[in-house]
Parts: structure tokens; sequence; C-alpha cells
């Protein structure tokens, strides 16, 4: 990575600098690794004494960060965000190499963007649209009549299943499927008959969907996920969800049929929601957490526990049965 000055790193995200503004930043590292060509942040003051303790070069800091004259800071009311920033500046992506591998395999009628970038054993089927500077890694396969939007980005082995619509600017990591049938079956006498699941899915501009992750195609109409929506790894959506915009769902969490959530809502790892819940905007679940079939997941305060039920509630209990366990 070329090394970056402070005074053009700090220009560059819009804020005042403190110190040395020649000094050179090669890398980035935690409080506790960096060094003095590094940069780091620091979010809080119950972090300052370990930061002055810190041999790393450049700072980004709250305004009252006490450092000496030979520190250089780079003054900010949102540390952590601002160095999400300067990430991005200190190890940007690597351009794009437009063309088509010659081992990928691509239907005459799929329509692909001159400027994307199609890897090794790819595969495009019929009617499937690639936009503008997209970039799909290798053995990703692309089914019928999908449609990938500008500036996504594919890793490898991603699987997308026909008739999926993906925005802009998306990042699917490896292993994801989209638009697997979804689970739908139901009891013939003794058996269970397939019903045939012939709906869409819909992915709105700027998705992230984590590695080994599934989202399910409809069973009739969409699946839809709105703009913004952060999907960790391992995440499960079912069939017929609609999932709002700017909605955060973290590691080993599954979604069955019909499920509601509104925009901005936070969903924590390895949490169970039943089919048709409903989970409003802005509401929080807890890792953990079990929604019941149909239940409404209101906004305000957090919710934990099987079945859940509000935080004071969940840890009043948690509570009780500590008491009982002693009293026995």
């Amino acid at each position: 990575m070329p090394a970056i000055s402070a005074s053009e790193l700090a220009a560059r995200l819009g804020l005042r600098l403190r110190g040395n503004g020649n000094r050179q930043i090669t890398a980035a590292a935690s409080l506790e690794d960096a060094g003095p060509d590094d940069l780091t942040f620091i979010s809080a003051p119950k972090y300052f004494e370990a930061g002055l303790d810190s041999d790393a070069g450049c700072f980004i800091a709250p305004h009252d960060f006490p450092a000496a004259s030979d520190r250089t800071v780079i003054e900010s009311a949102h540390p952590r965000n601002h160095f999400a920033q300067a990430l991005a500046l200190l190890y940007p992506a690597p351009p794009i190499h437009p063309g088509i591998h010659p081992s990928a395999v691509i239907h005459p009628s799929a329509a692909i963007d001159p400027t994307a970038e199609i890897g090794p054993f790819v595969a495009i089927g019929s009617h499937a649209t690639i936009g503008a500077h997209v970039r799909i890694g290798a053995s990703t396969s692309i089914g019928n009549e999908s449609t990938i939007g500008d500036h996504s980005l594919l890793h490898a082995r991603v699987s997308i299943y026909g008739r999926v619509h993906i925005g802009a600017r998306a990042v699917i990591h490896s292993g994801a499927v989209i638009g697997a049938d979804g689970f739908g079956f139901e009891l013939a006498g003794t058996s269970y008959r397939k019903v045939p699941q012939v709906g869409r899915i819909q992915i709105g501009d700027d998705v992230e969907v984590g590695a080994n992750s599934c989202i399910d195609r409809a069973t009739l109409g969409t699946t839809f996920i709105g703009d913004g929506t952060k999907l960790d790894n391992m995440v499960h959506i079912g069939h017929n969800c609609r999932i709002g915009e700017h909605v955060l769902i973290v590691a080993q969490t599954g979604l069955a049929g019909g499920v509601t959530v509104g925009d901005y809502a936070v969903i924590g790892g390895q949490v169970g929601v039943g089919d048709k819940a409903r989970i409003e905007s802005k509401a929080i679940i807890g890792s953990g957490a079990g929604i019941l079939s149909s239940k409404i997941v209101r906004a305000g305060e957090p919710v934990w526990g099987t079945p859940a039920r509000p935080l004071r509630q969940y840890l009043k209990q948690l509570a009780t049965v500590a008491r009982l366990a002693k009293k026995s």
C-alpha cells in the first residue's frame, strides 16, 4: 500500500489535523498493535490513557484527546466512523480488469456490460443482465433472467438462481445462495408433496450478503430485501420475507417464511423468527432470542430470550431464577 501523509488523509476526510502533517501513514492497526507508521483510532475518553501509551504514529480521536505536541491527531466527533472511511482510502479495492475469462460459459442471449469483469469458470444463463463495472469471481453461477446491478461485487462460488434481481453496489460473499426454492411442502396422504416455488427475489441497492447465507425465492410474488440492508454470514431468509431498508441481521439467524422486518431494525446473532412474524422499524432483538410465529415485535426497548420479551422483564426473570437456585 502506498504511503499517505497525515495532512492529505485529514483533508480527504474533511477533518482538522493537529501535529505533524507530514507524517507518512503506511497502514492501519489496532490501538495495541499500532506502530509509528500506522493509523489507529480512539473512540472514547476511557481509551485516552491507552492511546498515550501507544506507539501509533497517527490517531483519529475526539477533539479533547490530550496528545503531546509530538503526536499527530486527526480530530473527529465520530472517530470510529471516520476510521472506517480512512480504511477505505488506505486499502482501496483492486481495479477492475474488464473482460470475460476464456473459461467462462456465457449464454448468447446474456447482456454483459463491456466494463464488467467476468472471472474463471463463471456461468451466466440466458437473458441474464450484468451491469457496468460489475466484478464476478471464479466459479460463480448466474441463472436465467437474473440481473446484477452496476458496481456490484460477487465473490467466488456464489450461486444466483434464475429470476433474481440484485441492485447496484451489492456485495455478495462466497458460498451465498440466492434464489433457491422456499421450503414449501404439503402432506398428501402419507407423504409430502412439494409446492412449486415460482416467485422471484428482489434485492435493493447497497445490500451486502455474508458468506454461506441463503435467500429463498417466494412461493408466489417476491422475496424482498431493501436498500442498504446488511446480512452477516450464515443468515437464512425464508420465502416471501420482506426486509426493509438499512436492516442489520447478524450471523446464524434464521427467518421463516413470510416474515416482515421494518427499516433500521437490528436482529442479533442466532435469532430464530417464526413464520409471518412482524418486526417493526427500529426494533432491536438480542442474540439468541426466539420470536414466535405471527408475533409482533414493537420498536422501543430491546427484546431478549425465548420467547422474546422486553429486556428488563427478561433480566428480572433471570434474577428470580438465580435466587430460586440459591434457595434450593
